[in-house]
């Protein structure tokens, strides 16, 4: 991507930002429920509408495919090589909690792989940027950015985020499995930032075995596999692809590269098995 239309990228995501925190600061969050039974806001659509406008003026030839948006059939997808994916509010359930754990994901898709990512923070006015093969790009609001050096635990301790909103009594199960031969700590927290946690070397591991859909996960991935970790399925052990025939993702690991190492990797396979 040219660094003009990168620039105008980051610059759409801290004005989306916006518009959720001048909902986030009301007292009208006009909270609904969509057909999952999962919730939406007014900043959901603002973020959506603003982010969507943006895209197609910036890359007319280029599909959007957003949450709250109509989800054209596999049929048509098959068709598209690459695509933005969007979650234009990550982390709705913990938006309404008033806890400031939610983001903006935005990831372009290659085929089935993610190519480039974005997490944005709107509190924060922050956000990172990754181009595969290219390294991490901390950006602001105010314009400044600088590449993210990866960092890791130098402890034997690991590290482990899980959800805040979405903890699953599986995870609770692989865990407790994980404190019988490592000394381990819980970082819950909400949406993304369990992988903003991975590559800011604050989290070894994020484990899901919950309700997760394919936005909720693309530029996290592209990001922890861009520092030298991994992101596998738990079914069948294989990488998180995109572009499916249903928008849910499987059950999954993301591994830094401490952990990514053929025998912890082999050690979680067996865990989950059993």
């Amino acid at each position: 991507m040219e660094e003009q239309k990168l620039k105008s990228v980051f610059e759409l995501l801290a004005s989306a930002g916006s518009a959720i925190l001048d909902v986030y600061a009301s007292d009208n969050f006009n909270e609904e429920m969509k057909a999952d039974n999962s919730p939406v806001t007014r900043a959901d659509k603002a973020s959506s509408k603003l982010i969507n406008t943006g895209l197609k003026s910036l890359f007319p030839s280029v599909p959007v495919l957003d949450e709250e948006n109509i989800i054209p059939a596999f049929e048509e997808r098959l068709k598209w090589k690459h695509y933005f994916l969007v979650d234009p509010l990550d982390g709705t359930k913990e938006f309404i909690k008033r806890n400031g754990e939610f983001c903006i994901n935005l990831a372009l898709i290659n085929g089935t792989e993610p190519e480039e990512g974005w997490i944005y923070q709107p509190l924060a006015e922050t956000g990172w940027y990754c181009k595969k093969g290219e390294g991490i790009v901390e950006f602001r609001k105010d314009g400044s950015f600088r590449t993210i050096e990866k960092k890791e635990n130098q402890s034997e301790l690991i590290r482990i985020a899980t959800s805040r909103s979405f903890f699953k009594p599986r995870e609770a199960e692989l865990i407790e499995k994980i404190k019988r031969e490592f000394e381990v700590e819980i970082l819950h927290c909400g949406s993304s930032k369990k992988q903003v946690q991975m590559i800011l070397g604050n989290a070894d591991m994020y484990l899901k075995a919950g309700p997760c859909s394919e936005w909720d996960t693309a530029p996290g991935q592209l990001m922890v596999e861009e520092f030298g970790g991994t992101v596998f399925r738990q079914d069948n052990f294989e990488p998180v692809r995109y572009n499916k025939p249903h928008m849910k993702s499987p059950h999954f690991v993301m591994l830094n590269a401490r952990l990514n190492t053929p025998g912890f990797v082999q050690f979680l396979k067996t865990i989950i098995q059993e």
